[in-house]
């Protein structure tokens, strides 16, 4: 393992960290556009509580 001082380490935590959470919101920001195309979807049929 590379040996690092500790602004260094503290510099690729930084990267590392930013890195990730790019990850984790760029899946989240996928995930709620389909959600949204499921509901507009669904929004276009009548509902089967609506007939009763």
């Amino acid at each position: 393992m590379t040996k690092f001082g500790q602004a260094g380490y503290s510099d690729f935590m930084a990267k590392v960290f930013a890195d990730k959470l790019d990850e984790i919101l760029e899946t989240a920001e996928k995930q709620n556009f389909n959600n949204k195309n499921t509901e507009d979807i669904y929004s276009q049929f009548p509902s089967s509580r609506d007939a009763a």
